[in-house]
This record gives structure tokens, sequence and C-alpha cells, in this order.
């Protein structure tokens, strides 16, 4: 099933297979509790999603920081 990347303030993770919020990594990382790069960790081992939004600019699905595998 196809589905619409964006739905108003929320995209689709193919992860989570749901409609979330799109964070930034600094914001992710506050939410977390964690240095930036710990983050980006993450996305490079695809423990969460996240899609590059201009130049080297990241947002990271707020629902995969949540899941407890991380």
């Amino acid at each position: 099933m196809a589905h619409q990347f964006s739905l108003g303030d929320r995209a689709w993770c193919p992860e989570c297979k749901e409609y979330v919020r799109l964070l930034k990594v600094h914001n992710a990382a506050k939410l977390l509790q964690v240095n930036p790069r710990t983050i980006y960790r993450y996305i490079e081992e695809g423990r969460i999603f996240a899609f590059k939004a201009a130049g080297k600019t990241y947002r990271v699905c707020d629902s995969c920081l949540l899941k407890p595998s991380i």
C-alpha cells in the first residue's frame, strides 16, 4: 500500500508503519538526554528512521526514539 509521505505536521515512518512527528537531531538528543552524535550513530546503524531534509540536516522519527530497542 502506498502512503503519502506527509500528512499535515506528520510524516510516514516505514519502521513504525504510521504517521509520526519528525524531530531535528538536537531535539531528539535532548529528548533522550544523549549527545547529538549518538543520534547520528543510531541513524547510521539503522536503529531509527530518519531522512535528510536539506543538505546535511536530518529529521528523526519520534516514535522510533521511544522504542525500547534503542
